[in-house]
This record gives structure tokens, sequence and C-alpha cells, in this order.
């Protein structure tokens, strides 16, 4: 049990340093610093008008933060995909 979880601290440490989650980061605190687009966030979130979710897709920091969260996702997706692969090499219990 122990090497197990000295393996997902490592794995934790490693995606604590990859690139991709750097990138979503940076962008994320980007996104965070502009008032305005978090304002019209708020404002299509209360109203669901179509004016304003055109307006945040139209945002150049949106949208690199969106793409650099696909990129994580696609991280996700990646992981979850060898694990299991580990899993279904473990054997079944039933």
């Amino acid at each position: 049990m122990n090497e197990l979880l000295e393996k997902l601290e490592q794995l934790k440490k490693s995606l604590d340093c990859d690139e991709r989650i750097l990138n979503l980061k940076k962008a994320q605190k980007k996104v965070l610093q502009e008032k305005e687009l978090l304002e019209t966030i708020k404002k299509y979130k209360d109203t669901n008008k179509k004016e304003y979710l055109e307006k945040i897709s139209q945002n150049r920091s949106f949208r690199d933060y969106k793409k650099k969260e696909t990129e994580c996702n696609l991280l996700i997706m990646e992981i979850n995909q060898k694990l299991k692969e580990i899993h279904n090499k473990g054997g079944n219990c039933s």
C-alpha cells in the first residue's frame, strides 16, 4: 500500500510540473484579472442572454483558457485510460 501511495505522490508532483497544467493556471490567472470579462460572465449566468455568451467567446483570454482546459481534459482522459489498462491487467475479483 505504501508503494501505491508513493506512486500517487510521484504522479501528483509530476502533474504539478506538467506544462499543460502550468499553462492552464497561467491562463486562469489572466482571465481572473479581467474584471470586464468576469462581469460579462456573471451577467450571462444571471440572464442567459446570447449577446453575453458571444462577448465571452470572443475574448482572447477566455478562448486561450478554454484551449488550455481542453488540453488538460485530454491529459485526464489519457491518465484514465492508463489506469483502466492497469486495472484490467490486475485481474478480476469476481
